[in-house]
Protein backbone atom coordinates (compact mmCIF):
# COMPACT_ATOMS: atom_id res chain seq x y z
CA UNK A 1 0.00 0.00 0.00
CA UNK A 2 1.74 3.38 -0.91
CA UNK A 3 2.23 6.01 1.29
CA UNK A 4 -0.45 8.99 1.50
CA UNK A 5 -0.85 12.61 1.75
CA UNK A 6 -4.85 13.16 3.32
CA UNK A 7 -6.45 16.08 2.27
CA UNK A 8 -8.38 18.30 4.53
CA UNK A 9 -12.01 17.26 3.22
CA UNK A 10 -10.61 13.46 4.21
CA UNK A 11 -9.28 14.51 7.96
CA UNK A 12 -12.47 16.70 8.61
CA UNK A 13 -14.78 13.59 8.07
CA UNK A 14 -12.22 11.42 9.97
CA UNK A 15 -12.80 13.87 12.97
CA UNK A 16 -16.77 13.61 12.45
CA UNK A 17 -16.27 10.17 13.02
CA UNK A 18 -17.34 8.76 8.97
CA UNK A 19 -17.25 5.07 9.31
CA UNK A 20 -15.80 4.71 6.14
CA UNK A 21 -13.16 6.76 6.32
CA UNK A 22 -12.59 5.50 10.02
CA UNK A 23 -12.57 1.70 8.47
CA UNK A 24 -9.83 2.91 6.02
CA UNK A 25 -7.87 5.23 8.31
CA UNK A 26 -7.23 1.76 10.32
CA UNK A 27 -6.50 -0.34 7.40
CA UNK A 28 -3.88 2.47 6.23
CA UNK A 29 -2.40 2.62 9.56
CA UNK A 30 -1.58 -0.99 9.79
CA UNK A 31 1.04 -0.43 6.95
CA UNK A 32 1.96 2.65 7.82
CA UNK A 33 3.34 4.18 10.95
CA UNK A 34 1.21 7.68 10.54
CA UNK A 35 -0.89 9.81 8.90
CA UNK A 36 0.99 12.29 6.58
CA UNK A 37 -0.79 15.74 5.95
CA UNK A 38 0.64 18.87 4.33
CA UNK A 39 1.05 22.04 6.45
CA UNK A 40 -1.70 23.34 4.00
CA UNK A 41 -4.55 21.03 4.95
CA UNK A 42 -3.28 21.41 8.67
CA UNK A 43 -3.76 25.31 8.13
CA UNK A 44 -6.86 25.01 6.52
CA UNK A 45 -8.60 23.02 9.63
CA UNK A 46 -7.13 25.19 11.91
CA UNK A 47 -8.44 28.19 10.18
CA UNK A 48 -11.70 26.39 10.42
CA UNK A 49 -12.30 25.75 13.99
CA UNK A 50 -10.71 28.72 15.21
CA UNK A 51 -13.35 30.87 12.38
CA UNK A 52 -15.91 28.66 14.95
CA UNK A 53 -14.47 29.32 18.19
CA UNK A 54 -14.72 25.45 18.77
CA UNK A 55 -11.95 25.03 21.57
CA UNK A 56 -13.11 21.29 22.16
CA UNK A 57 -12.77 20.61 18.54
CA UNK A 58 -9.69 22.39 18.18
CA UNK A 59 -8.03 21.02 20.97
CA UNK A 60 -9.30 17.03 19.77
CA UNK A 61 -7.94 18.21 16.06
CA UNK A 62 -4.28 19.23 17.54
CA UNK A 63 -4.30 15.86 19.75
CA UNK A 64 -4.94 13.77 16.62
CA UNK A 65 -2.33 15.80 14.55
CA UNK A 66 -0.01 15.13 17.08
CA UNK A 67 0.19 11.55 15.89
CA UNK A 68 0.53 12.79 12.34
CA UNK A 69 3.38 13.47 10.28
CA UNK A 70 3.12 17.17 8.76
CA UNK A 71 4.48 18.04 5.87
CA UNK A 72 6.00 21.72 5.07
CA UNK A 73 6.68 23.16 2.36
CA UNK A 74 10.06 23.64 0.68
CA UNK A 75 11.89 25.34 -2.30
CA UNK A 76 11.70 21.70 -4.55
CA UNK A 77 7.74 21.61 -3.64
CA UNK A 78 7.35 25.50 -4.70
CA UNK A 79 8.87 24.76 -8.06
CA UNK A 80 6.68 22.09 -8.87
CA UNK A 81 3.42 24.00 -7.60
CA UNK A 82 4.82 26.59 -10.36
CA UNK A 83 5.28 24.20 -12.83
CA UNK A 84 2.20 22.56 -12.01
CA UNK A 85 0.15 25.87 -12.10
CA UNK A 86 2.02 26.85 -15.02
CA UNK A 87 0.67 23.45 -16.88
CA UNK A 88 -2.70 24.29 -15.62
CA UNK A 89 -2.90 27.82 -16.28
CA UNK A 90 -1.59 26.94 -20.40
CA UNK A 91 -4.66 24.80 -20.31
CA UNK A 92 -7.15 27.46 -19.10
CA UNK A 93 -8.02 24.60 -16.27
CA UNK A 94 -6.62 26.46 -12.86
CA UNK A 95 -7.91 25.09 -9.62
CA UNK A 96 -6.35 26.89 -6.12
CA UNK A 97 -3.50 27.71 -4.94
CA UNK A 98 -3.92 25.67 -2.10
CA UNK A 99 -4.79 22.69 -4.13
CA UNK A 100 -1.56 22.96 -6.07
CA UNK A 101 0.71 23.36 -2.92
CA UNK A 102 -0.70 19.74 -1.70
CA UNK A 103 -0.36 18.03 -5.38
CA UNK A 104 3.59 19.74 -5.18
CA UNK A 105 3.65 17.99 -2.08
CA UNK A 106 2.52 14.33 -2.83
CA UNK A 107 4.23 14.46 -6.23
CA UNK A 108 7.70 15.83 -4.48
CA UNK A 109 7.18 13.14 -1.73
CA UNK A 110 5.78 9.96 -3.96
CA UNK A 111 2.73 9.94 -2.49
CA UNK A 112 -0.68 9.48 -3.98
CA UNK A 113 -3.51 12.35 -2.39
CA UNK A 114 -6.54 10.87 -0.87
CA UNK A 115 -9.16 13.41 -1.54
CA UNK A 116 -12.84 14.07 -2.19
CA UNK A 117 -12.23 16.62 -4.04
CA UNK A 118 -10.95 14.73 -7.01
CA UNK A 119 -12.55 17.78 -10.00
CA UNK A 120 -9.76 19.76 -8.77
CA UNK A 121 -7.09 17.07 -8.12
CA UNK A 122 -7.64 15.00 -11.64
CA UNK A 123 -6.57 18.07 -13.80
CA UNK A 124 -2.85 17.75 -12.35
CA UNK A 125 -0.85 15.46 -14.74
CA UNK A 126 1.65 12.96 -12.83
CA UNK A 127 -0.89 12.85 -9.58
CA UNK A 128 -2.17 9.84 -7.57
CA UNK A 129 -5.52 10.27 -6.34
CA UNK A 130 -7.79 7.99 -4.35
CA UNK A 131 -11.26 8.63 -2.24
CA UNK A 132 -11.60 7.38 0.92
CA UNK A 133 -15.50 8.52 0.91
CA UNK A 134 -16.10 6.63 -2.78
CA UNK A 135 -13.89 3.92 -3.16
CA UNK A 136 -13.87 0.61 -2.21
CA UNK A 137 -12.20 -0.31 1.17
CA UNK A 138 -8.62 -0.22 -1.55
CA UNK A 139 -6.76 2.50 -0.58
Amino acid sequence: MKKALVDTNIISAFMRGNPSVIQKVEKYLRFHKTLSVSVITYYEIIRGLKATSNINKLQAFETFMSACEILNLDSLTAEKAAEIYDALRKKGNLVEDADILIAATAITNDLIVVTDNTRHFDRINGLEISNWLQTPSSC
